[in-house]
């Protein structure tokens, strides 16, 4: 019977066998019995998938090989051409010649020109974590682009389907994932949690639960969970949804602190049913103090919706956006598009107001030569942008400080409460008071209230002495005593710092440091 050729290891035939779909590109021939535009397709687009030997049945110029046992007649023709055979050795006698001889086709070792299972796995493995770090969907595999890009970094890999990424390549990274990070939190002994509810684009409820942690000197904040939330959102289903996250990850007892926003049913769910200690988002809270501010002062949000109108307008008009841009050219000013307002922000109103401060003078040619142009604002309206810009930045910095990832932001809060110069609750709770108080760049220095520091001075030696009793170290116990450094924090990125930096200043010019 007929050899089968080498290409069809990189060729499907299809059903009727009229045509042959190529593997790697996924372009159809038409088949005519025999592989002669096939290999030339292969030679062409894909020189890579051949070894340099390879030898078609169909190909006059194929190079065979004929070999019987080594000790047979065709191993003395082979060796009778090496130049210099001089042998010095006799030969061996020669064996009765083979009835059937082995023919060797010179194909070439058809996985020099494959990947490595480690190689596939190991760019398997990039390829999901690009998936995973870039939010990209599964579906990018199938993307035409996608194939040809991967294809000219390394024509020998050949991407999984969407179907095996998502039923068996990232359930296993995910698995993998999952084990390393249970084994840290096995290790560590207290964490804290972040939680929030929020509602998707196809109006689907879901909880997601980020965990805080320090392991080997590093701050992780990995994401443990997100559920999708089918019942009513009561604090005892909500408390369900938790209790079930904080025993999957095993948890439960090393939750120093839960932090959420100031929702009544969430945070019945970690006071009342999980009886944890609940903090309030700071941040969350300042944005809907300021939007609450913002709206309330009728002048200003009128102001802010005829900046919005504005920003619409440019943002739905070609022209709109072209004539301003002429303007900017005109008046050598960099080419700055408007910023849109975002409802659920409020410090997108006040980029709205700052990029429009930005481009004043070209925006207002801009809208004086457009014929259906909304209204320009007028000087007092500008006067009061102006105004407002200076008053709402700090609270922008308050909330980038608050917002951080990569470091504790809960000993800021007091000192960044201090800044805006409004005093409330927050010396007097324990949880704020003690990490702002064992923050070495903060430390009593902070408060605004000495018996507040003072308290939580007491707070913080009775807790100690209570570590070192478990511990059974009384000489430990007899000596403690809690230095003060005033040492200020060095990067001053905002002048909500002021009040601190200045309590400092005052501090070192009045007292030497000593046991306090």
């Amino acid at each position: 019977s007929r050899q089968r050729s080498v290409v069809w290891d990189h060729f499907n035939k299809s059903a009727d066998n009229k045509y042959a779909v190529c593997q790697k590109c996924k372009k159809d021939f038409k088949y005519y019995g025999n592989t002669t535009n096939l290999k030339d397709h292969l030679k062409r687009k894909h020189p890579l998938t051949l070894n340099m030997a390879f030898v078609n049945e169909d190909d006059p110029d194929s190079e065979l090989l004929t070999v019987t046992n080594l000790t047979g007649s065709s191993t003395s023709s082979i060796s009778s051409s090496l130049p210099n055979n001089d042998l010095t050795t006799p030969e061996p006698p020669l064996e009765p010649p083979v009835k059937h001889q082995r023919q060797l086709r010179l194909y070439g070792s058809a996985k020099k020109n494959e990947l490595s299972d480690a190689d596939n796995k190991s760019i398997d493995k990039a390829l999901i974590k690009m998936i995973v770090s870039d939010y990209q969907p599964l579906s990018i595999v199938e993307n035409i682009g996608f194939k040809e890009y991967t294809n000219i970094l390394q024509p020998l890999y050949t991407p999984p389907s969407r179907k095996l990424l998502s039923t068996k390549l990232l359930p296993i990274e995910y698995n993998v994932i999952v084990s390393k990070l249970k084994g840290m939190l096995r290790t560590v002994l207290n964490v804290s949690v972040t939680t929030d509810m929020w509602t998707s684009d196809s109006n689907k409820a879901y909880i997601t639960v980020t965990c805080h942690f320090i392991f080997d000197d590093i701050l992780y904040s990995p994401v443990l969970a997100t559920r999708e939330v089918h019942d009513s959102h009561t604090g005892e289903n909500i408390a369900a949804s938790l209790r079930l996250i904080f025993n999957e990850w095993e948890i439960g007892d090393k939750i120093v602190t839960v932090v959420s926003d100031n929702g009544a049913n969430i945070k019945s769910a970690i006071n009342q049913y999980l009886k944890k200690h609940h903090h309030p988002c700071v941040a969350h809270t300042l944005n809907l103090s300021v939007i609450e501010a913002i709206n309330n002062n009728n002048e200003l949000s009128q102001v802010i919706q005829t900046c919005k109108t504005i920003v619409g307008h440019f943002k739905h008009s070609t022209s709109a956006t072209e004539k301003l841009k002429m303007y900017q050219n005109q008046m050598g000013l960099p080419q700055l598009k408007v910023k849109q307002d975002v409802s659920t922000r409020w410090n997108s109103k006040l980029i709205l107001m700052e990029r429009l401060l930005q481009i004043k003078a070209p925006l207002s040619a801009a809208i004086t030569s457009l014929p259906r142009a909304p209204n320009g604002l007028t000087a007092l309206e500008w006067e009061l942008i102006e105004d407002c810009i200076p008053l709402l930045k700090p609270f922008e910095s308050m909330t980038t400080e608050l917002s951080g990832e990569k470091y504790p932001t809960l000993s800021m809060v007091i000192p960044l409460i201090r800044g805006l110069q409004r005093l409330g609750s927050l010396e007097g709770d324990k949880t704020s008071a003690k990490s702002t108080f064992i923050d070495p760049r903060l430390k009593k220095t902070a408060f605004g209230l000495e018996e507040n520091a003072n308290q939580v001075q007491k707070w913080i030696e009775e807790e100690l002495c209570a570590m070192l009793s478990e511990n059974k170290n009384e000489d430990l116990i007899n000596n403690i005593t809690i230095s003060h450094d005033d040492t200020s924090i060095q990067d001053q990125t905002s002048s909500l710092w002021k009040h601190f930096d200045t309590k400092v200043a005052q501090v070192k010019t009045t007292a030497t440091p000593s046991v306090m």
